[in-house]
């Protein structure tokens, strides 16, 4: 297995090499030739120009926000009134 997979990933490393080497190297001897060919297509082609459409954001007030004092009620449980202190010595 760790045979099997050392030799995929130097076949995938050359096959990338051998790849860049063949693009950048190869010609055409006439120019009808380089019109169908995807490589010189794709490299003579220019770039697309970027473009935003987005909308501006637009801030409004919602509304106010109102406090309101929160007080709390205690209320005792009788499971807690239930319970033993702790012994005298």
């Amino acid at each position: 297995m760790r045979f099997t997979c050392r030799w995929l990933t130097w076949l995938c490393l050359s096959l990338m090499l051998w790849t860049a080497v063949v693009e950048s190297t190869h010609n055409h001897p006439n120019q009808t030739e380089s019109a169908s060919c995807s490589i010189c297509v794709v490299a003579h082609s220019t770039t697309p120009a970027a473009s935003c459409n987005h909308t501006r954001p637009v801030f409004e007030a919602v509304g106010l926000l109102q406090e309101e004092e929160v007080i709390a009620k205690a209320r005792f449980s009788v499971c807690d009134l239930g319970i033993r202190g702790p012994p005298a010595v």
